[in-house]
């Protein structure tokens, strides 16, 4: 058996027997590449007055949209006072949706939701694990960020205790989450805050391979697909229509207020140079992958090509596009690239980034689960 570390554990240290995923090209139902709207330093909560016109920004939190979702648009719509003024929503992912909501159960009047797209989008595709990555914010938002994120942990807690007004409780799971010692899990300052059970170090044993020193957490893992569907039924009940429509400037709408949840759109409409695109690559498994990894989450680096490269393995059990908006199926994904500004390449250069990215995640998921060098 081979150790993927050469770290010695202590003789107390707990071994976990995980079953990996069967990882082939068989087993790989779909390669998909999206890009998550990330702002540079911090996100985009304000208001903003311009010329007859008051906007309410919400957007560029990038790879972290669902850890702060609720406390994004809380903290947003608490920037608003007077609530006689019709309010167009800008934006169909997670945050639009969660906007519209919010707004109208708390006395606003929402005309409708305008989205360039409903369903190519990042919130959709979105793994599900709930911690506080993919981020690049700068150090003085931390605190920001912290309270943010744990109004975001409050309302996923109340849907898994079943209490949440319009989110059923099966939308999410209580999970563990392996990382190694050296990554960053995301989950720290909510342990400390006794939030989530505290960590406890490991020994990941996959049978072909063994991985000391590694820690194993406790954490929400969403069903972002599900939770999507809810929320657009919820839009559907309040009343409040959907526009598809892509919005180049302020002036193409005719309400005052807005709510602006446009993602990578609130580069042009806001002229926002801190909003860049990331690219990010997932391979969706097929049923021949097996089903005993989807009970736990893998969230962790390995080193590939002599640099340190992300693996990612979460349950996720069912995808959507616009080609198949009802979703399908499918038994986990792999993911973990993050690359930013990749607009300024051209469509074949895309192409031949996303094989190459998708080669890479396959190989070193091979070389993490099974010693497959």
């Amino acid at each position: 058996m081979e150790n993927g570390n050469t770290q010695q554990p202590s003789p107390s240290t707990r071994v976990v027997r995980l079953d990996p995923p069967s990882l082939h090209t068989s087993t790989i139902l779909k390669k998909s590449a999206c890009v998550r709207p990330m702002r540079e330093r911090c996100f985009n909560i304000s208001l903003e007055e311009i010329p007859k016109k008051k906007i309410v920004n919400c957007y560029g939190m990038g790879g972290s949209g669902w850890t702060t979702l609720f406390g994004s648009v809380g903290k947003a719509i608490r920037l608003l006072e007077d609530k006689s003024n019709p309010i167009r929503v800008i934006g169909a992912g997670c945050m639009g949706l969660t906007a519209a909501i919010e707004l109208v159960r708390q006395g606003y009047k929402v005309t409708g939701i305008t989205a360039k797209e409903l369903y190519d989008i990042a919130s959709w595709r979105a793994g599900g694990y709930f911690a506080f990555v993919s981020l690049l914010t700068s150090p003085e938002e931390q605190a920001n960020l912290d309270a943010i994120g744990f109004e975001t942990f409050y309302a996923f807690r109340s849907i898994y205790e079943g209490s949440h007004p319009y989110l059923s409780r099966d939308c999410l799971r209580f999970l563990p989450v392996y990382g190694s010692s050296r990554t960053d899990i995301g989950l720290d300052t909510l342990e400390k805050e006794g939030l989530l059970p505290p960590s406890e170090n490991v020994i990941l044993d996959f049978g072909a391979i063994q991985h000391p020193g590694y820690t194993a957490h406790m954490t929400y893992f969403l069903d972002t697909v599900m939770i999507m569907k809810q929320l657009g039924a919820e839009v559907k009940r309040l009343g409040i229509p959907i526009e598809i429509q892509e919005v180049h400037s302020w002036d193409e709408i005719a309400e005052e207020t807005i709510f602006n949840c446009s993602g990578l759109g609130g580069r042009e409409l806001n002229k926002d140079s801190a909003i860049i695109p990331v690219r990010g690559h997932l391979l969706l498994l097929n049923d021949t992958a097996g089903k005993a990894h989807m009970d736990y989450i893998i969230y962790t680096t390995v080193e590939q090509s002599h640099q340190e490269e992300y693996i990612y393995l979460f349950p996720k059990s069912s995808s959507a596009s616009s080609e198949i908006p009802d979703g399908f199926p499918c038994q986990g994904v792999l993911g973990g690239s993050f690359i930013p500004h990749t607009d300024k390449l051209t469509e074949r250069e895309l192409m031949e980034l996303d094989e190459f990215e998708f080669e890479k995640m396959l190989s070193r998921s091979q070389r993490f689960f099974y010693g497959i060098k």
